[in-house]
């Protein structure tokens, strides 16, 4: 199973943007000091049931460079995602953002 190597690094950017102070690695994947990512989006909806701020956060930096970058297909960077959030210790509600990202992250995928 990959974990990720260092720890995560976040300075706040714009509003409701963060800004990556030193590289995040997972397994192959390297995402580069200076990465802007909004961490999770998470619909008002289920907003009390998962926390953005929790430990999912290093996951869903490493998701959104995934989708910004591409270096994998959709369905493996979903797939990068839940292990990630397992890695992290992310309970029962990583199958939750995991088939949330696979409903709606097509709408972000180019």
């Amino acid at each position: 199973m990959r974990t990720f190597e260092g720890y995560l690094d976040l300075r706040a950017g714009r509003p409701g943007e963060w800004v990556l102070l030193s590289p995040l690695s997972f397994g192959e994947y390297t995402v580069p000091a200076g990465f802007t990512t909004d961490l999770a989006s998470i619909p008002r909806t289920v907003r009390p049931l998962i926390d953005r701020n929790g430990s999912s956060r290093a996951a869903s930096v490493l998701h959104d460079w995934l989708y910004a970058t591409q270096p994998v297909s959709r369905k493996e960077a979903d797939k990068l995602f839940l292990e990630a959030l397992e890695a992290s210790g992310v309970g029962w509600v990583r199958y939750a953002m995991y088939w949330g990202v696979r409903a709606g992250g097509w709408a972000f995928w180019e």
